[in-house]
C-alpha cells in the first residue's frame, strides 16, 4: 500500500467523487471560481480511463492544440507525409483524475495518476504554445515512467498567459494563428506575467494532490521549453523553493544587456550581411563569426523564420521598447526595415531597465540540465545558452549546472527528416535526449548520481537511434 494515499479505499473514493462534483463546470461560458483549485475558474475535473494520448479523445485535444503552436515531433517518409515515431507513443495505460482550468488568464492542465509516485513534474511551452502542448513529448512519457509497483508522477502544464486574443486586425480580418502577437497588448500582460503563472500552477498542483493523496509530492522537478525554458531558469533562481531540480530545453536569455530582442536583431543584420553580394570577404566573415552558427545550417532559416526577411516578432519590442517604432500588432513581423539602424545596446537605460523585473542572473537554487541545439537559428544556442551557462558559472553555481549541446539539432524536432527540407537528413532530434537528461536530473536529485560534465552530443552515424550522454554510445530511442 502506497504510504502517502489514505489506507481506506472507500474514503478515497468517495474523496474523489466529492472533488469532481465540486469542479465540475457546468456551463462552460459561465466564469465560475473552483472550489477544489484555489484562485482558479472554468475548473473541470474528470476521471479517465486513460490520460495518455493513447486516449482517442486526449489525442484529439492535443491535437487540436496545435493550432497555435505547431512544434510537434514527426518521422518522415520520402513522400513527405509525418508520422508519429513509435518511441514516442506512450507504452502503457494511465488512469488517473484530470483538472483542466484557468488561472488568472492562463489555462492549464493537470493529470494525477490513480496509482501516484509521490512525484510531480510541472513545465510551461515556448511561444504561443497550450497547456497541452507537451502531451506526446513530456507528459506521455512521465505519465508512463512507472515503477516496480506500476505508480508514475503527476503532470501539471501552463501555457503561462502567452496565447492572447482572437481580435480583428485594422481591416477587420480575423487570424486565429495570430494570438500570440496579441499576447502583450494589455498593460498588465508581460513576461514577468509568465513566472507569476508558473508559481501559481506549482503552489495548486500540489495542493490538489494533498486533497487527493493525503500528501504533498516529495519532489516536484520542472520542465520548460524555448521561452518556457526561460520559465524554467527563472524558477530555479527564484522559486527554488518549489522545486527540486530543472530541465531547460533550449531556453530564451532575458536580461537588460542580451536578450531575445537584442540577439534576434543582431542575428538579423549578421544574415543581411552574410547574404549581401556586395559585402566584403572580411565584413561577411566578421558577420558569420557574430552569429555564431555554421554555413551549413542556414538552409534552415528561410524555412524556420518567415523566409528570412526577419528575426523578431516585434511584440516583444513594442512591450518593452515602445518609444523606437509604433506598429500595430496586425502588422508585426512585416517591416524588417524598422530594424536597419535598431540597436538594443545603445538604447536608453530606462529601455533595459523595462528587463530588470523578470531578468536572470544565473543563481540558481537547485540542479539544472540545459539542452540546446547547434543548429538552432531561431534561439541562438551561443548567446541564449552558452552565455547563460557562463552567467551560471560566475554565480558559482556550475557544480549544479549541466550544459548538453545537441550537435545539428534544430528549435523544433519537426523538421528532422522532412524531404523537404532537411533532404540529407543532416539533423538529429533533441526529445531522445530531453527524456534523457529528465532521467539523469531525478538520478541526480534522488540518488546523487551526478550527471556527465558539459559536452556536445555528436550525431549518430544510424539516424534511427540517439547517443548515449552517459557512455557516448549509440542507443535505440525507445
Amino acid at each position: 500500500m502506497r504510504k502517502f494515499a489514505k489506507n481506506n479505499l472507500i474514503k478515497e473514493i468517495i474523496l474523489i467523487c466529492a472533488v469532481i462534483m465540486s469542479g465540475f463546470l457546468i456551463t462552460p461560458n459561465v466564469q465560475a471560481m473552483s472550489n477544489f483549485i484555489d484562485g482558479a475558474h472554468d475548473v473541470k475535473v474528470e476521471h479517465l480511463d486513460d490520460m495518455t494520448t493513447n486516449n482517442p479523445a486526449q489525442n484529439k485535444a492535443f491535437a487540436e492544440s496545435l493550432k497555435n503552436d505547431g512544434r510537434n515531433y514527426s518521422n518522415w517518409d520520402a513522400a513527405g507525409k509525418p508520422s508519429r515515431p513509435d518511441w514516442t507513443i506512450a507504452k502503457g495505460i494511465v488512469p488517473g483524475i484530470q483538472i483542466k482550468g484557468i488561472i488568472g488568464d492562463a489555462h492549464f492542465v493537470m493529470r494525477i495518476p490513480d496509482k501516484w509516485n509521490g512525484r510531480l513534474v510541472v513545465g510551461a511551452p515556448g511561444g504561443t504554445g497550450s497547456e497541452l502542448s507537451a502531451d506526446q513529448r513530456l507528459s506521455d512519457y512521465i505519465l508512463t515512467k512507472f515503477d516496480e509497483n506500476g505508480n508514475s508522477y503527476a503532470y501539471a502544464y501552463t501555457d503561462k498567459s502567452a496565447r492572447g486574443e482572437i481580435i480583428p486586425t485594422t481591416q477587420g480580418q480575423i487570424k486565429e494563428a495570430w494570438r500570440g502577437r496579441t499576447a502583450f497588448l494589455h498593460p498588465e500582460d508581460g513576461i514577468a506575467t509568465w513566472n507569476k503563472r508558473m508559481h501559481e500552477l506549482t503552489v495548486a498542483a500540489k495542493d490538489a494532490l494533498k486533497k487527493l493523496k493525503g500528501v504533498g509530492p516529495k519532489y516536484t522537478y520542472i520542465n520548460g521549453q524555448s521561452n518556457g525554458g526561460y520559465v524554467t531558469r527563472y524558477a530555479l533562481e527564484n522559486d527554488g523553493g518549489l522545486y527540486d531540480g530543472g530541465i531547460d530545453w533550449m531556453g530564451v536569455l532575458w536580461t537588460p544587456e542580451v536578450n531575445n530582442i537584442s540577439i534576434k536583431i543582431d542575428q538579423y543584420r549578421d544574415i543581411n550581411i552574410i547574404r549581401d553580394p556586395k559585402a566584403t570577404a572580411v565584413e561577411k566573415a566578421a558577420a558569420r563569426a557574430h552569429y555564431g552558427l555554421p554555413e551549413q545550417s542556414d538552409f534552415l532559416i528561410d524555412k524556420t523564420i518567415r523566409g528570412g526577411k526577419g528575426l523578431l516578432d516585434d511584440s516583444l519590442r513594442m512591450k518593452y521598447d515602445p518609444e523606437w517604432k509604433y506598429r500595430d500588432w496586425s502588422e508585426y513581423g512585416q517591416h524588417p526595415e524598422d530594424y536597419a539602424n535598431y540597436n538594443w545596446h545603445n538604447r536608453p537605460q530606462k529601455v533595459k531597465n523595462n528587463i530588470k523585473p523578470f531578468a536572470l542572473t544565473g543563481n540558481i537554487k537547485k540542479p539544472m540540465i540545459t539542452l540546446h541545439g547547434t543548429w538552432d537559428v531561431q534561439i541562438n544556442p551561443n548567446y541564449n545558452s552558452v552565455y547563460y551557462s557562463k552567467m551560471i558559472a560566475e554565480k558559482g553555481k556550475a557544480a549544479i549546472h549541466r550544459l548538453y549541446l545537441i550537435d545539428h539539432a534544430h528549435h523544433t524536432d519537426a523538421i528532422v527528416g522532412d524531404p523537404k527540407v532537411d533532404k540529407n537528413h543532416l539533423m538529429q532530434p533533441i526529445l531522445p535526449y530531453s527524456h534523457q537528461a529528465f532521467d539523469m536530473l531525478v538520478d541526480w536529485v534522488e540518488k546523487g548520481i551526478e550527471p556527465p560534465m558539459n559536452q556536445t552530443i555528436p550525431v549518430p552515424q544510424d539516424k534511427q537511434k540517439a547517443i548515449d550522454i552517459k557512455t557516448g554510445n549509440e542507443i535505440d530511442m525507445y
